[in-house]
């Protein structure tokens, strides 16, 4: 059995993304709500506890439905309820969870539902607002599939969710109070069984930011892709991804376990799977889950840093009382690991930026059939692709498992990471690129060091909405997912579907190198970049 996504997108679409947006950035809160699980697998029964009066809950599928992105499924009942109020969750600093709430509504998901990122809208009694349960992931545990696409669900469901309580839905979130606070603040849980407000004050965090054009672009596409979370890689580790070819990394990617870790390393290492970072400050906080029926508590001290208020230590001395919940970075951590090793890159660029990247022509095989490689050594300038935070390029073992696809750098005007992840206001550029590394079982990895690639590939996002796509984007992606296994099966006009490279292309298996033997651009020539002078362009070379 495999998943069919070119059936379930020649559906009729219901709503683009400005008819899904709730009227309020939190959405309306007299009917806020949340599902009981971050997943539940076809033939399963998903929950879901509402707080008001509404008694209809909408139940949409997302995807690319002849340009529209949002299909609804379903329509269920819900019982009108008044809730209790959140409690505390014992020593998380001020988190709070709404596990006691009741369950107001079923969905039984049907046992021919198509893998995906659903959304249940719950209709406020004047029909003018709305709340979003979830989003929630319908899994397909036994389909096979090209691609499995992991949700960033431990940033936006948990990390960055602040909503607190009814009386002050501004509650805490592993920042502080409301979205990105005071860190001194800092709640050392989040609990998934509550309201997701993300939205309203980091709607960069959030799925319809960064992730949504990713997925419309697969599911134009007509790839084989099924949906998992980051809590079940947590829970079921490598097992979740041994029906697919490619595992894929998303958008804002923050918040890794060890369990997700370790799952995606050995599908790398004892499954020869390969794995794509289509995502920026990725794999950046050690985060640890705790699990109760449903409710899934994810934990993260942020030992890195100092505080909390209250609290006499050194940044860096372990807090967490059961494992480190710090950056997989630090170097005061025992068990600090460079992200590189699993991603190719490593956080770099803080803050909200949105900023061009002029890439040089390339005869990398990955460029073919795309306008950057049919210009006459020409450059071709990708808008906003930088952001909303980016990696380094940081190469890893001998040069010939390393291929660097794409680079550019360019300062970064909030300051960099310091080593530890502590920081981010040290004064440098941002050396991005797109790498790749090929390891001895075979499997490829490739790292893309930003949150907005996908803007590339797809218009529609809440943020930045309109920026727009870019060919030679596309065209790389779709070539790049081709020579790893992953064929279109209804290829937007305007692109070429090649023979697969072979997978050398990407790095061969390393035999001796030379020593100080400099980095290779796509082309072979050592990396080229650019950096900002007084304002101007100016192509230098890098040696990492």
């Amino acid at each position: 059995m495999s998943v069919d996504i070119v059936d379930e997108n020649q559906n009729a679409g219901t709503y683009t993304l400005q008819q899904m947006l709730p009227g309020s950035p939190t959405g309306d809160m007299s009917v806020a709500g949340f599902c009981r699980s971050p997943s539940k697998n076809i033939g399963e029964t998903m929950q879901f506890s509402v707080d008001g009066p509404a008694t209809v809950i909408r139940i949409f599928r997302m995807g690319y439905y002849n340009g529209i992105n949002f299909r609804e499924v379903d329509s269920i009942v819900n019982t009108p309820a008044t809730q209790p109020a959140p409690v505390e969750i014992s020593n998380s600093n001020g988190a709070t969870s709404a596990s006691n709430w009741t369950v107001t509504a079923e969905w039984d998901i049907p046992a021919d539902a198509v893998s995906g990122i659903y959304f249940a809208m719950i209709r406020n009694a004047a029909n003018n607002d709305a709340f979003y349960a979830g989003p929630f992931v319908v899994r397909d545990d036994d389909a096979e599939a090209d691609i499995i696409y992991k949700t960033s669900d431990a940033t936006w469901g948990s990390a960055y969710n602040y909503y607190g309580t009814k009386v002050q839905p501004r509650g805490k979130n592993f920042y502080g109070i409301g979205g990105v606070g005071n860190i001194m603040e800092r709640a050392h849980a989040g609990s998934y069984h509550r309201p997701i407000i993300t939205r309203g004050e980091v709607v960069q965090t959030y799925i319809w930011a960064c992730e949504l054009p990713l997925v419309s672009f697969l599911e134009r596409n007509g790839y084989s892709v099924k949906y998992i979370t980051s809590v079940d890689l947590d829970q079921q580790g490598v097992n979740v991804l041994t029906t697919g070819k490619i595992f894929l990394s998303s958008g804002h990617d923050e918040y890794w376990s060890q369990n997700m870790w370790d799952g995606v390393a050995s599908f790398r290492d004892d499954y020869a799977g390969h794995s794509i970072f289509m995502s920026g400050n990725e794999v950046f906080w050690r985060t640890r889950f705790e699990y109760d029926g449903d409710e899934v508590i994810q934990w993260c001290y942020k030992d890195t840093m100092p505080g909390p208020a209250g609290v006499t230590r050194n940044p860096g001395d372990p807090l967490d009382p059961v494992t480190w919940t710090g950056t997989w970075i630090d170097t005061r951590w025992s068990g600090g690991t460079p992200t590189e090793e699993l991603t190719n890159t490593r956080f770099g660029m803080n803050g909200v930026y949105d900023f061009d990247a002029v890439i040089p022509w390339s005869n990398h095989k990955v460029w073919w059939a795309s306008p950057l490689h049919d210009l006459p050594l020409g450059t071709v300038t990708f808008q906003k692709i930088i952001g909303f935070e980016a990696d380094h390029v940081r190469p890893v073992g001998p040069e010939e498992s390393f291929r660097i696809l794409a680079s550019y750098t360019r300062a970064a005007p909030g300051g960099l990471s310091d080593i530890n992840g502590q920081r981010y206001d040290v004064p440098g550029n941002v050396e991005w690129g797109i790498a790749s590394r090929r390891v001895e079982s075979g499997a490829v990895i490739v790292g893309f060091g930003t949150c907005q690639w996908a803007w590339a590939l797809d218009t529609t996002h809440e943020r930045g909405f309109g920026t727009p796509a870019n060919d030679s984007a596309r065209q790389f992606t779709i070539n790049l997912l081709n020579d790893l296994g992953a064929a279109p099966a209804t290829l937007m006009a305007g692109r070429t579907l090649l023979a697969p490279a072979s997978l050398n292309e990407y790095g061969s298996i390393p035999g001796d190198i030379p020593p100080d033997t400099p980095w290779r651009d796509a082309a072979g020539n050592p990396l080229t970049a650019y950096v900002l002078v007084d304002g101007e362009l100016v192509e230098t070379t890098t040696v990492f």
